[in-house]
């Protein structure tokens, strides 16, 4: 006795939303990628150290050549500047590169 196989229907994956195209998801990807290289570009902090770990002979002496007219808030995250330089940087690119693909497509 031989069973008669019938034929499968055919598989039904979910669609893609109308609204996500190649450009939405390319801009979705480079807003990730931003996203998780400003979140991995911060400093870690430090925890803070009991005072007992600190060498006990050593005291610090404010130097009078070492007077600078930035506040001190300045000197102490010199470091937040690159976040910022390197967010604006790509802000620029996006604008620059979606002007140009915009003035592309009219013409």
């Amino acid at each position: 006795m031989t069973r008669i196989k019938l034929p499968l229907p055919p598989l039904k994956l979910p669609q893609w939303p109308e609204w996500l195209d190649r450009r939405t998801l390319i801009l979705l990807i480079i807003a990730t990628i931003f996203l998780m290289t400003l979140t991995w570009s911060e400093p870690l902090q430090q925890p803070n150290q009991p005072e007992s770990s600190l060498a006990a002979g050593a005291t610090l002496s404010p130097s009078p050549e070492n007077t600078s007219s930035l506040p001190p808030e300045w000197e102490h995250n010199s470091e937040q500047t690159n976040g910022i330089l390197l967010g604006g940087v790509i802000l620029v690119l996006i604008i620059v590169i979606g002007s140009y693909s915009v003035m592309r497509r009219k013409t």
